[in-house]
Order: C-alpha cells, then sequence, then structure tokens
C-alpha cells in the first residue's frame, strides 16, 4: 500500500516512499509506547497528534511523534519523541535520507507549522533540550525574555493583545 502525502504540505519528497506525516485523530494510541518511554508518562488525549509513520517490511509503525494543543489563537507544541527502535529497523539508505532531510522532527514541525498557519496566530514552545531546539529554530522559532519558552510567530499582532498572549503563555508554566 503506497501512502502519499498533501503536495502542498512541506516534507520532503526523498522521504515520501517510505515515510508519511499526518495528523492522526486520537494519535495517543499510536504514540503511547515512544511516549511513555521517552516522558514515563501517557501520550496526551487532548490537542493534536502529530505522526511520522515509517514504512517496514511488515507495515507502518510510528516512527515519531509531536502534540499541538490550541491556546487562544495560538498553538502549543510539546511532547516531541522519536522511536529510535522504529527507525533501527529501517534500511540504512532510508536512515541515511532522513538524517539528510533534518530528521522526523524536523519534517513534523514543518508539516504541521504549514497545516495551523491560518488558524494560529503564533506556536509556543518549552524547550531547554540543544537537540530540539537546533530543530526548532530552522522552523522560524525565536526565543523569548523568558528561560524555556520559544514562539514561532505566523503574523504580528498589535502590542496590547501580543503582551497578553505572551503572559497567558507564560504562566502556562511547562507545556
Amino acid at each position: 500500500m503506497m501512502l502519499r502525502m498533501n503536495s502542498n504540505v512541506p516534507v520532503d519528497e526523498r522521504l515520501q516512499p517510505f515515510v508519511v506525516v499526518t495528523e492522526i485523530a486520537e494519535g495517543q494510541r499510536l504514540a503511547g509506547e515512544v511516549f511513555q518511554r521517552k516522558y514515563r508518562a501517557s501520550a496526551p488525549d487532548h490537542g493534536h497528534h502529530i505522526l511520522a509513520l515509517c514504512r517496514l517490511d511488515d507495515g507502518w509503525a510510528t516512527g515519531a511523534y509531536i502534540n499541538y494543543l490550541p491556546h487562544r489563537h495560538a498553538m502549543l507544541i510539546g511532547g516531541a519523541c522519536t522511536n529510535g527502535e522504529v527507525l533501527r529497523r529501517l534500511p540504512l539508505a532510508h536512515r541515511e535520507l532522513i538524517n539528510l532531510s533534518g530528521g522526523l522532527m524536523l519534517q513534523m514541525v514543518r508539516y504541521a507549522e504549514a497545516r495551523f498557519a491560518e488558524q494560529s496566530v503564533a506556536t509556543f514552545g518549552h524547550c531547554g533540550d540543544a537537540r530540539s531546539w537546533s530543530v526548532l529554530s530552522q522552523c522560524g522559532y525565536q526565543r523569548l525574555d523568558h528561560p524555556y519558552l520559544i514562539v514561532r510567530w505566523n503574523r504580528e499582532l498589535d502590542a496590547e493583545p501580543r503582551q497578553a498572549l505572551l503572559a497567558s503563555v507564560a504562566a502556562l508554566g511547562e507545556f
């Protein structure tokens, strides 16, 4: 079975024969194992579940996961995790193409940012991890005057609504 990506979503086309990046309703069921391994918690049952599915010899498996949660007129990004076991089962040539493309997290963030750009004035993250930051900075995220808070603006806001949105996100703490 060949799954095709929507051509207007910026996922590296070299990956299309063996990687599908998509939103899946109730995706926490497919991401539960990898999320549990990384965070020692259940995958969230809310928000938008973005998955990178990898084609293996015996079918499709969850290669990576990330969650986007609506907040006011913005999104919160979090819960990124990669399934190393699935990646190790891919042929070496496929792993090399994934690395050349910037990795599965980069593909998922690009997909989701394109998907949610019209409905979201910004996407906020809580990032203290250098590896995650190296990916998110490639997608237009900027550090804020906060130890871990980052943002990717999709459009300009006037000063007052911008400050109110920033304050509401900062008040959430880690997410």
